[in-house]
């Protein structure tokens, strides 16, 4: 029950950190999904070996985070639920890649220890960057720039009412748990026989939900677009922001951190 308590307050408080007032909320929504995607792909063009060119990424999350007034344990509290993902996709490297790369003294580090590295690392600032856009820009926001740019609106609003009503589903399903373990207090989850039972009832609430939820808009005038806030203006804060950003990533693209480690760890 904890549990889904507390994911429905995880994004509830991602909410309201996205309307904050720092100069990372205020700059257009555009510029910060441009900038989080050259920042993803730039990323991911480094080598699966190269843990000593993608070290100088961390730039990025350590000057944006305090400059927005995101806290730092809420968003790695979020990061932590992607790692196990990347640390069962990296470890099989840890047993195929085995030829040494280097040695340090007595232990020698492998290929496969290189690559795997990398890919916790790749993992680290795609998925924290993500997560500043979220922290940063309402979510009807980013959605309108993807439909500005010619993604079909019916996805974009797909998106929207998923993200903004899964914690109504969430709520749904800590309700129907609380009633559960009400009726089988000493049940400490759902057992198995009755998991089918539970699943179908919170399939059949959830459409129930929608409609009252799809009713509830077409009252107020919805018509099948999802619209943000009012129209944004460029200013030069935002082609500054950009300008320096985008200088940033090139020039750490090129410039390798192993210089300065003698080329060690690249």
């Amino acid at each position: 029950m904890q549990g889904l308590q507390s994911g429905v307050n995880g994004i509830d408080s991602l909410e309201r950190m996205a309307m904050g007032k720092s100069p990372v909320h205020r700059l257009h929504p555009a510029v910060k999904l441009s900038t989080t995607i050259a920042y993803i792909l730039t990323v991911l063009s480094f080598p699966s070996r190269d843990i000593s060119g993608l070290m100088a990424f961390i730039f990025y999350p350590a000057i944006v985070m305090p400059l927005a007034g995101v806290p730092y344990r809420s968003l790695f509290g979020r990061l932590a639920l992607a790692l196990p993902f990347s640390v069962f996709g990296g470890v099989s490297n840890l047993f195929l890649l085995r030829d040494a790369a280097f040695t340090l003294g007595t232990f020698t580090v492998t290929f496969g220890m290189l690559s795997f590295v990398s890919i916790m690392q790749k993992t680290l600032f795609s998925v924290l960057s993500v997560l500043i856009l979220a922290a940063t820009t309402p979510f009807a926001d980013i959605t309108r720039q993807l439909t500005s740019v010619g993604m079909p609106n019916i996805i974009c609003l797909q998106f929207v009412m998923t993200y903004r009503y899964l914690s109504s589903l969430i709520s749904e399903t800590y309700a129907m748990f609380t009633a559960y373990t009400l009726r089988s207090p000493n049940a400490r989850m759902i057992k198995m026989k009755d998991m089918g039972s539970f699943l179908g009832q919170l399939v059949l609430r959830s459409f129930d939900r929608a409609e009252r939820v799809y009713q509830a808009m077409k009252c107020r005038g919805f018509q099948g677009t999802y619209r943000g806030r009012g129209d944004f203006v460029f200013h030069s804060m935002d082609l500054a922001y950009s300008a320096v950003f985008l200088s940033a990533l090139s020039a750490l693209r090129f410039f390798n951190l192993s210089l300065f480690f003698g080329g060690l760890v690249k």
